[in-house]
């Protein structure tokens, strides 16, 4: 199904995650580019990043769907995994409030490079995403899904980043597919990201100018 023509107002939170990226492009550019092409208007509304009062932000704006990408700062040795967890359940249920009918998709932790060599982060890492995905079976509702976009799986940090923590332009389009695939599969907005991906270097910067 190629989705609708009318605009399907999106929210995007996070960190520096969803809004640092190859040039004036992130990833949320990747995933508004694809669908477009796909006949799929998103209208990306809110802050650029609408964590301090989600409520509101969903409240004012009247997103359809919150699509959620935590960053590295949430696997500091000083974040204590069950405030992790009671916080993004709280963070769920605010944005409910603002909208009880809200589709909400929630990404994997990335991998970074020092993940790597550093087994203790990326078991944290790991840990992390166990309680995603705990968070998003338990609290998933008809009224309000919560699915999971599995934004790792394709993700490698060492190819896929700038700085070792920051997707570059490679890792742009496997965070996009990721969340594009699964508002395919689950609430048929569009179709999967085109497999394999384009070709670019560690230092591609995309010139390409938005279209209308």
């Amino acid at each position: 199904m190629t989705g609708a023509r009318h605009e399907v107002p999106v929210m995007i939170a996070g960190d520096s995650i969803g809004h640092v990226g190859s040039g004036d492009r992130t990833w949320r550019y990747r995933l508004w580019r694809h669908l477009r092409a796909h006949d799929v208007r998103l209208d990306l509304v809110g802050s650029k990043d609408p964590l301090g009062d989600i409520e509101a932000e969903v409240a004012e704006h009247r997103p359809d769907y919150l699509l959620i990408l935590l960053g590295v700062d949430d696997l500091r040795p000083t974040v204590d995994p069950t405030r992790f967890e009671t916080d993004l359940r709280a963070f769920i249920t605010d944005a409910r409030r603002g909208n009880p009918r809200l589709r909400i998709v929630l990404g994997h932790v990335l991998p970074t490079h020092q993940a790597g060599p550093d087994p203790e982060f990326a078991a944290r890492a790991a840990s992390f995403n166990a309680r995603i995905d705990a968070i998003a079976a338990e609290l998933n509702t008809d009224e309000s899904p919560i699915v999971v976009a599995t934004t790792d799986a394709e993700f490698v940090a060492a190819e896929h980043t700038g700085d070792g923590l920051h997707p570059n332009q490679a890792g742009e389009y496997r965070i996009a597919a990721a969340f594009a695939d699964v508002l395919a599969d689950r609430f048929h907005l569009g179709v999967h990201y085109p497999r394999p991906f384009p070709r670019v270097s560690a230092t591609s910067t995309d010139t390409t100018p938005p279209t209308d």
